[in-house]
């Protein structure tokens, strides 16, 4: 049986359109954290908490802090509306906007920068490291110009005239950054990020999610070049109970034994080239089910989209999906989560309205 084609032999890439809409993100985010400190409205600091005069300036507006209530009622709506979000589509936070991730998917293009086409040579690591240091300090200097003036704070650098405390937050947060994203980077979002915490209670089984199509790519396995995929063959979809007992085994092959071998006719999609596992930072893999773990970072579904184009096959193997009984779970009844969270959205809204209705009357 000849091996399948590698990823390079595809005759054409499949459109990207989750890379745009990552690209976009990426920018996006960071042009805002990285030029919010230096925009001015009125002559005033666009965004800046100033705690020396315990006051928060907004778009060119000082506020006092017993003033800003309605700021927080707002704040509090955007996280009841990143509740609503993911509990209807998933975790798209995660895959394109989190700054954990923006920053680690820019250490990655730096890295791929500085490989140079993929050559290994002595200059590649020490100059990832400096480009990233100096991403760093900025980074950090750029989250302390939120609380200090940034133009002031970069003059106050080159002078050498800035207060030992803020030569602490700079080094701080600029090491912080470096360490984070160079040894820790999806570490973070598995065990320490809060919203990862919560998914549990903010996701119900009608969520979408990254999953595999077991019943389309079961049995897997290398096959002729020229084999079709299942969805063009006489052999059709598994049903779920057969396609999960080969999950089973092939991600349990010490208890369940080792996987009978299957002709060509009777192999689903699913090529087992490994390119999914090789593609998650985590090293998780996919085909075996849905893990509290997984970041939803969408690099398995880009991977095992190439490995299906390269053998002419349609798209989507691993694809962001609703569970595959979400039919039955649909007739249960009202969905009540995203319900709740728009509701809360809504009210703390409407609180917004009235506390800064009430402060205008006042004044």
């Amino acid at each position: 049986m000849r091996p399948v084609r590698s990823i390079g032999e595809a005759s054409a890439s499949p459109v990207r359109s989750r890379d745009s809409i990552r690209q976009l993100t990426t920018t996006a985010m960071l042009g805002a954290f990285y030029g919010l400190p230096w925009l001015h409205w009125n002559g005033k600091p666009w965004l800046l908490f100033d705690i020396d005069a315990r006051q928060f300036q907004f778009a060119g507006v000082s506020m006092q802090p017993e003033r800003s209530l309605p700021l927080l009622w707002l704040a509090l709506a955007a996280l009841a509306l990143l509740a609503l979000v993911t509990s209807l589509y998933g975790r798209l936070w995660c895959t394109y906007a989190c700054p954990q991730t923006v920053l680690t998917r820019l250490f990655r293009k730096l890295t791929a920068l500085t490989t140079f086409n993929g050559r290994l040579t002595p200059l590649g690591p020490p100059l990832r490291h400096a480009l990233w240091a100096g991403i760093a300090l900025w980074t950090g200097i750029s989250f302390v110009g939120y609380f200090t003036p940034i133009a002031d704070l970069v003059n106050g650098m080159l002078t050498l005239s800035l207060s030992g405390w803020e030569w602490f937050w700079i080094s701080f947060y600029g090491l912080a950054t470096w360490a984070n994203v160079v040894y820790l980077h999806e570490q973070v979002c598995s065990y320490l990020c809060p919203y990862s915490r919560v998914q549990g209670l903010i996701s119900d089984t009608r969520t979408p999610a990254i999953q595999y199509n077991a019943p389309r790519g079961e049995p897997r396995g290398p096959r002729p070049a020229d084999n079709a995929s299942v969805l063009h063959r006489s052999r059709g979809l598994l049903d779920a109970t057969t396609a999960a007992d080969y999950v089973f085994r092939a991600a349990h092959p010490a208890i369940a034994g080792a996987m009978p071998k299957f002709s060509a006719a009777h192999l689903g999609d699913c090529v087992d080239c490994g390119a999914c596992v090789a593609a998650c930072p985590i090293g998780l893999d996919i085909r075996n089910g849905r893990s509290s773990s997984c970041i939803e970072c969408g690099n398995c579904m880009d991977a095992c989209d190439d490995a299906m184009a390269a053998n002419h096959y349609p798209l989507d193997l691993i694809r962001r999906a609703r569970p595959a009984n979400d039919g039955d779970v649909a007739r249960s009844g009202i969905h009540i989560k995203p319900l709740a969270f728009a509701g809360i959205a809504l009210l703390c809204i409407a609180l917004a309205a009235f506390t800064a209705a009430s402060l205008a009357g006042a004044a």
